[in-house]
């Protein structure tokens, strides 16, 4: 596998394609997305190496080497020496189950030889948690997947994702397969963010629409947990992420808003809030956030030892980066330090990640954690 990257933060800079000096097969392009939807980056990378997968999305920030940057598209080219990718993609269409959608993205992709399938969704169109369990169902055995969501910065306008033609779209979600007898990939998810406050009973709630807590209108009472800060909704709500905690699953999730209803008092969640589970408030803590981005390395590590690795994609989320602030190339730092430095470090930051925790766990919609997915041809 050779690799070679690139962080453009104009249009004019677009020359500087010339300088990758790699055949590539695969192009990872995470980045803001008005210069995504320029269309002469798009023409560039096409014209540059024509017979390229792209697959990348809009960002709330991206993440190169073990710098993070605001406002630039970082472009990342790999030439695989014996391994082959494919991409599909589907739009969202309304009313179509997220869960069905998954499950025929997955459809699309040929099943013989599969080793890997990353996923880049939409991120604001989307129940991520319905997404996952369609797509989880479809997977054959001993096939893995991880990805994330599209973002938009802290606007929640719009996100865009790569289709197969290569056009990068809204309310688009693509999948890639990765195919060879020497790909091998690491993978692990974790937060680092600390429980507070009573459990709550989710009372009423539809998909990842939270309307009742404890009988009480949900905005209602997670304004009073936010005091002042309720003013900055829904921005703020990535300060102060919900646990979800449901009956028989040891290992709770962490949940973010996307929107809140004033009218209806109901909260928009970035995955599934099923009647019954239970919620707790959450706040962060800055060591334990960059601990937490050190243990997903670790974990990365453990199924994929770091003198094989060659390219990590972190996908990290928004919410973390408003809570690390100018300490948060810190957390990138701590992977680095774990995976070391000859492995290419490329990435974003999202509205959810998607993977499992750790080995033999089931892939599940993260928010709030630092998500790395290592990929190796040796």
């Amino acid at each position: 596998m050779k690799i070679d990257k690139l962080r453009i933060n104009s249009i004019d800079e677009l020359p500087n394609i010339n300088n990758l000096r790699v055949k590539a097969d695969l192009i990872f392009v995470f980045g803001f997305r008005k210069l995504m939807l320029d269309e002469t980056l798009t023409l560039a990378l096409k014209h540059h190496y024509p017979e390229a997968v792209l697959f990348g999305c809009s960002s709330a920030g991206e993440i190169s080497g073990t710098e993070v940057v605001d406002d630039s598209v970082v472009i990342t080219a790999i030439e695989f020496e014996n391994s082959k990718v494919k991409l599909e993609s589907i739009q969202i269409e309304e009313g179509v189950d997220n869960k069905l959608l998954g499950a025929k993205l997955l459809d699309k992709l040929d099943k013989e030889g599969l080793k890997h399938v990353m996923i880049l969704s939409d991120g604001l169109n989307i129940n991520g948690a319905e997404l996952v369990n369609g797509i989880e169902n479809k997977l054959p055995g001993n096939v893995t997947v991880t990805g994330g969501l599209a973002g938009d910065g802290s606007d929640f306008n719009e996100t865009v994702v790569y289709d197969k033609s290569g056009k990068p779209v809204s309310n688009c979600i693509a999948a890639l397969g990765f195919y060879g007898e020497k790909i091998s990939v690491g993978y692990g998810s974790n937060g680092g963010w600390d429980s507070f406050g009573l459990e709550r009973l989710v009372t009423k709630s539809k998909g990842n629409v939270l309307y009742e807590l404890d009988g009480k209108p949900a905005l209602q009472l997670y304004k009073q947990f936010l005091g002042d800060k309720a003013e900055g909704l829904p921005a703020s709500g990535l300060l102060f992420p919900l646990s979800l905690r449901e009956d028989g699953i040891q290992e709770p999730v962490v949940r973010t808003i996307l929107g809140v209803n004033e009218q209806d008092q109901s909260m928009t969640f970035a995955g599934c809030i099923p009647e019954g589970a239970y919620v707790r408030l959450m706040k962060a803590n800055v060591d334990r956030l960059i601990n937490g981005a050190e243990n997903s390395a670790i974990t990365t590590t453990e199924i994929l030892p770091k003198d094989r690795a060659e390219i990590a994609i972190l996908i990290s989320c928004v919410g973390r980066k408003l809570v690390l602030k100018q300490l948060i190339e810190e957390e990138v730092e701590a992977v680095s330090d774990v995976i070391g430095n000859d492995v290419c470090i490329t990435g974003f930051y999202s509205y959810g990640e998607i993977s499992p925790f750790r080995k033999n766990t089931p892939c599940k919609l993260h928010n709030q954690t630092m998500t790395i997915t290592t990929i190796s041809e040796k």
